[in-house]
């Protein structure tokens, strides 16, 4: 999702307020879709699921998770309240943030 505006200014990130809306809400549905379905497909056990390389067992397939949903409402509220202000992005942040705390476990 790099065309547009921002594919222009390499030396700037994109920003989704810079592409297509139409084709970023289908990209992001289907993405969003093939996301659910695999979780759909997970059973009880793979939720706890851990990866021995990593050093915390707490690190599982739910903790991580958790951890998506709430960074995509992250970037979904910046989507949706994104003015392109320094100070507005992080003040919604922090509403975020506080509106988020259900997805941490």
């Amino acid at each position: 999702m790099t065309s547009g505006a921002a594919a222009d200014r390499p030396d700037s990130a994109p920003h989704y307020r810079d592409e297509e809306p139409r084709r970023v809400a289908e990209e992001l549905g289907r993405a969003a879709e093939a996301l659910a379905g695999r979780l759909a497909r997970l059973t009880a056990d793979d939720w706890h699921r851990d990866d021995p390389r990593l050093a915390d067992p707490r690190l599982t397939v739910d903790f991580f998770t958790r951890h998506l949903l709430h960074d995509i409402a992250h970037d979904l509220a910046e989507a949706v309240h994104d003015d392109g202000a320094d100070a507005a992005h992080a003040e919604n942040g922090a509403a975020t943030h506080l509106r988020m705390r259900g997805f941490h476990g």
